[in-house]
């Protein structure tokens, strides 16, 4: 256990996992958990069109191949695949989603 100044020591447990924030050692393991919730949101035909690109601060990115594509999924789509990462227990609240045209084939 880790002593604190002038307080009570503090759980080593709590050490890392603040360790491991700070220096960002979760970020692929979190990424992975919000590439899965949105496999799960978009379902298999647009997530195979699309990738995650980043999480932070609530916003995720999704990278999609084409501009019609991304149109398409702003003014169509946003608000339910935003509703059912919403409802996901098992990733951090997304507050937005970033849509971006990318570099890959489909």
């Amino acid at each position: 256990m880790a002593q604190r100044r002038g307080g009570e020591p503090e759980r080593l447990g709590d050490v890392l996992a603040s360790l491991m924030r700070r220096r960002s050692y979760g970020k692929p393991l979190e990424l992975a958990g919000v590439r899965e919730a949105w496999s799960r949101a978009a379902g298999e035909r647009l997530a195979k069109r699309s990738r995650v690109t980043q999480f932070r601060d609530g916003i995720l990115t999704i990278e999609v191949a084409s501009a019609a594509q991304r149109y398409e999924l702003e003014a169509f789509q946003a608000a339910e695949l935003l509703g059912r990462l919403q409802a996901d227990p098992s990733i951090q609240t997304v507050r937005r989603l970033v849509f971006r045209v990318g570099h890959f084939t489909t």
